[in-house]
Order: C-alpha cells, then sequence, then structure tokens
C-alpha cells in the first residue's frame, strides 16, 4: 500500500539497437481503513472525523470504514463520512463501509445505502472497492445487495 508506486520498465534492446529509452508507469490508488467502535456521537465524531481526513490528506482513493464494532453511528458520524465521500468522489475515489444489519437499516432508512458502497463485513467490503477478486459465487455472500448509487 503506497501513496504513488512508480516503476521504470525497460524493454529488452535487440542485438545490435541502442538502449531503448525507459518507459514510466505510476498509479495513485492508497488504500485507507478506518476502524471504529463503541458509539460515534457528538462527543466522539471527531476522532472519526480527523481519522477520515487524514486518510483523505495522505491520499486515498479507496476508504473502507469498518462499523461492525460499532454500538451507534449518529448524525455527527454519518455527516463525517458524508463529508469524505464528497472530496474522494471528486477525484474518482470511492468510500466502502462494513457495517451489522441494524445499521444497514439505518443507512438505508437516511438514504445513505445509494451514497456509499454498504457490506457486511471488511472483505466484502474490500471487494466492493475492488481490492480484490471474486473467487466464487460464495465469496460474494458477504456483501450487501448492490443498492449503492456512484451519484455525486
Amino acid at each position: 500500500m503506497s501513496a504513488r508506486a512508480t516503476a521504470i520498465l525497460h524493454p529488452r534492446a535487440r542485438a545490435g539497437e541502442a538502449d531503448a529509452p525507459a518507459s514510466e508507469v505510476t498509479s495513485n490508488v492508497l488504500m485507507a481503513i478506518v476502524n471504529a467502535r463503541g458509539v460515534i456521537d457528538a462527543g466522539s465524531a471527531a476522532p472519526f472525523a480527523r481519522e477520515l481526513a487524514s486518510a483523505v490528506q495522505a491520499g486515498a482513493t479507496k476508504v473502507l470504514v469498518d462499523l461492525t464494532q460499532a454500538g451507534d453511528v449518529t448524525t455527527a458520524a454519518m455527516n463525517s463520512l458524508l463529508a469524505v465521500r464528497q472530496r474522494l468522489v471528486g477525484r474518482g475515489g470511492e468510500v466502502a463501509v462494513a457495517l451489522p444489519p441494524r445499521l444497514e437499516r439505518q443507512f438505508a432508512t437516511l438514504g445513505l445505502d445509494r451514497r456509499f458502497l454498504l457490506a457486511a463485513d471488511r472483505a466484502a467490503a474490500a471487494q466492493l472497492l475492488g481490492l480484490v477478486g471474486v473467487s466464487s459465487p460464495e465469496a460474494e455472500v458477504g456483501a450487501l445487495a448492490p443498492r449503492h448509487a456512484r451519484a455525486a
């Protein structure tokens, strides 16, 4: 996981040819995981928001937020998630949120299932972000129904 990976490719020179010029290939994909436990309310949302902002400032284009151990998520935390999503959408990034069923219902009620990639666990969230491939239909079990939208 690096903020900017660069590889210099040196094509093989044919016999009798001068050295071929090098080609440069770059990648700007950085994935960040933000974990949250307990209740995330107005009193505890600031550290959560700082972690999210820090991930984006570091150059992350894919953010996986793990709320599977969160007891409750209030509007203060949801506003933090929406703020980081807004910053990422402008540069082609995405946010996936791993959350338990009770929080999934809360996200759906508020329409946040159309703003975020939602999954039942980290592995499924990573898959939705395109960070891991699907090897079998059983691997898709952790992902929630694809009701998320890519709208800004």
